[in-house]
């Protein structure tokens, strides 16, 4: 029995949505805020709790205040739920974000275990946040940090960094283009 076009136009959705929640991470890691940007609606919001609570535009301001202090971030994506109604859909998306921030005189690492409440909206075939709230389940501080690199399976490999630094800049050819797309 082949797929119906209504299930095949689901499973194209929900693969473009996962792109989109996969670029997310991508692009705050990497520092990329123009990237970052570009995967909300203009007149989106973001909920980072104290962080940040309003406009993208405050998100990104915030973002980018904070970038001096961040030595690295990853942003891992687990558990995704997708409901799509024809132009709009909603997420649940479970991650895992770990961050190192310089602290002063040493680093601290803040571990955060949440979940992505998400909406979207498809306009001209291109699916985008129009909002995001961010629930914590469980975070974990470690002040000192705990990151330790002298052991032979990281010592000497490259470090990232949460900007143009990042080795991944100058390795990657087709994912640095916007969108993470090669050309046409």
């Amino acid at each position: 029995m082949a797929p119906s076009e209504a299930l095949l136009q689901e499973m194209l959705d929900e693969y473009q949505l996962r792109k989109l929640v996969h670029s997310y991470c991508r692009a705050v890691d990497r520092g990329d805020l123009a990237e970052l940007r570009s995967l909300y609606h203009h007149d989106a919001t973001d909920d980072h709790g104290a962080f940040s609570a309003g406009s993208t535009e405050a998100f990104l301001a915030e973002l980018a205040a904070a970038r001096p202090y961040i030595r690295s971030m990853q942003h891992h994506v687990t558990t995704v739920n997708f409901a799509i109604s024809g132009t709009t859909a909603e997420g649940e998306v479970y991650s895992v974000a770990t961050h190192t921030l310089n602290g002063g005189d040493h680093d601290v690492d803040v571990i955060v275990g949440g979940r992505y409440l998400d909406k979207y909206e498809n306009h001209d075939g291109t699916w985008k946040f129009v909002e995001r709230k961010i629930v914590t389940d469980w975070s974990q501080v470690n002040d000192p940090s705990t990151v330790d690199f002298s052991h032979p399976i990281s010592s000497g490999t490259p470090r990232g960094t949460p900007d143009a630094n990042d080795p991944s800049h100058q390795f990657f050819s087709l994912l640095n283009r916007p969108g993470g797309q090669p050309a046409r």
